[in-house]
C-alpha cells in the first residue's frame, strides 16, 4: 500500500559521521534510506505494506550528468516505474531531513529524545488540497499521541520552490523530514516508529469507513 523513497538518498545526520561540519551530513550508506527502512519495517509489523524505492537517485544523476536540483525529476522517473508495476500502491512517501538547529528539530516526550518531523506540500500542481488534508490529518494524530513531535505542515509553491515533489503523481503523496543534521539515527527510529503507529491508525480508520 505504501511507497518510500529518498530523493536525497545521501541526506545523513552528523552524530552518526566523523565530522561535525553540516555542509559534510552526507554518506553513501549513514544516510536518512536508514530511516525508511525503519518507517517501512514498522508497517509492516502493523499490517501495512511497503514497497521501498532500493535504488540510488543520488547516484543516478551522476551517471547521467544531471545537477543536484534535478533529484526530483530522477526520482520522479523512479516513482511512476512503482506505479505502473504495481497498482496497489496508495500512498507515497518522500523521506528527508532538515538542517536546522537541533532545538529545533528535538523533542523529549516522557524524558526521551524524538527527532521532529514536518511534512511539506507542493502547491504548484493540481493535487495539493487532497495531499495538504493528508498531511493535516498525520499533523493531527502526532500531535494528539505524542506532542510536539510534528513541526507542522509547510506549503511551498511560486517560482523559488520545486513545489511540486512528485506529489502531483498522486493525491496520497507527502515529503516528511525526519529530524535534521545534528539528530542521532535512534532519535529518527522513534520518531518514525511513531509515524508508522499514527498512519496505521489514520489508514484502518479510513480503510473501515471506506466499506461501511
Amino acid at each position: 500500500m505504501v511507497h518510500i523513497i529518498h530523493s536525497h538518498n545521501t541526506e545523513s545526520f552528523l552524530p552518526e559521521l566523523e565530522t561535525d561540519v553540516p555542509n559534510e551530513a552526507f554518506h553513501r550508506q549513514i544516510n536518512i534510506t536508514l530511516v525508511g527502512e525503519k518507517l517501512a519495517q514498522e508497517l509492516e509489523k502493523r499490517g501495512i505494506g511497503v514497497e521501498v524505492e532500493e535504488r540510488d537517485v543520488q547516484e543516478n544523476l551522476v551517471d547521467r550528468g544531471w545537477q543536484y536540483a534535478q533529484s526530483y525529476d530522477a526520482s520522479r522517473e523512479f516513482v511512476k516505474e512503482a506505479m505502473d508495476n504495481n497498482a496497489s500502491l496508495k500512498f507515497f512517501f518522500d523521506l528527508h531531513r532538515d538542517t536546522i538547529p537541533r532545538d529545533k528539530t528535538t523533542v523529549t516526550i516522557n524524558g526521551v529524545e524524538f527527532a521532529r518531523t514536518v511534512f511539506v506540500i507542493g502547491g504548484n500542481h493540481g493535487n495539493y488540497e487532497q495531499n495538504m488534508q493528508l498531511a493535516k490529518k498525520l499533523h493531527d494524530l502526532l500531535e494528539e499521541k505524542y506532542p510536539g513531535l510534528s513541526r507542522g505542515v509547510i506549503f511551498k509553491d511560486g517560482p523559488r520552490t520545486n513545489g511540486k515533489f512528485n506529489q502531483d503523481l498522486s493525491t496520497n503523496s507527502v515529503l516528511i523530514e525526519m529530524g535534521g543534521i545534528y539528530n542521532s539515527l535512534d532519535e529518527t527510529y522513534r520518531s518514525a516508529e511513531a509515524v508508522a503507529e499514527v498512519f496505521t491508525e489514520f489508514y484502518f480508520e479510513n480503510e473501515a469507513t471506506s466499506t461501511e
